[in-house]
């Protein structure tokens, strides 16, 4: 897999020796020598990385609407056909600089970061001192420091692409099932129907089931007593 490099820059022969400094990696090269042109192309290409859409940061407000260009649908982790590094000049123009630019972009593509961005200049000391998110590169280039800059973009760009194939290919996870209703939440009126009516043959069982009393005999003493009664004469 290729990946697309955006180079402005407006010294002919300048882009002509950064693309043989680069020549051996996977890069598909286009170049504008004014911003203007170089949004052109992004407006044409869109971006690699699909952070708008896929991702929990915050989109950014933008200029103007964007055109969604994933390949493989609104659930692609990147559009192979995207810039995926912008590798740019800091005074390609008088009314607006590098850095400038580096802002307005980010602004109107929300897919892009400060992270996807090279920054070339004669002389660092023009460049406004920030911690900038991107490496800022001083001419005449040297080919070590381009290539090392370019190859760890080379390589979080193929990050991306090998999560995106991981997970088109990981197996889709069944859906749970459906939980089974919950029985309603008896009120107190109901518990107390229920404690009355498994109280009450309880109570009538245990009525039923007391022993019946036997008469008693009687005592000695009271049966001379009646015997004697009977026998005195009238």
């Amino acid at each position: 897999m290729t990946f697309k490099v955006l180079i402005i820059e407006d010294n002919h022969s300048f882009i002509d020796t950064l693309k043989v400094m680069l020549r051996d990696l996977p890069l598909d090269f286009s170049h504008a020598y004014r911003y203007n042109d170089a949004l052109a192309i992004l407006e044409k290409d869109g971006v690699f990385y699909n952070r708008h859409e896929n991702t929990s940061e915050p989109a950014l407000a933008t200029d103007a609407p964007v055109k969604k260009k994933a390949a493989a649908g609104s659930n692609s982790l990147y559009n192979e056909n995207g810039v995926f590094l912008v590798i740019v000049e800091q005074n390609t123009e008088t009314n607006m600089k590098g850095t400038d630019f580096v802002t307005h972009a980010i602004r109107k593509y929300p897919g892009l970061s400060e992270s996807d961005f090279i920054l070339l200049t004669h002389r660092l000391d023009a460049v406004p001192t920030r911690n900038y998110g991107f490496p800022v590169i001083e001419k005449p280039l040297r080919a070590p420091q381009i290539r090392q800059a370019v190859l760890l973009k080379i390589k979080q760009a193929q990050e991306i692409t090998e999560a995106q194939a991981r997970a088109a290919s990981k197996p889709a996870e069944p859906e749970p099932a459906a939980a089974e209703p919950k029985a309603p939440r008896k009120g107190l009126r109901d518990l107390l129907k229920i404690n009355r009516t498994t109280e009450a043959p309880a109570e009538t069982e245990a009525e039923d089931q007391k022993p019946v009393k036997k008469a008693r005999a009687p005592k000695p003493a009271a049966k001379k007593a009646a015997a004697s009664k009977k026998a005195k004469p009238k």
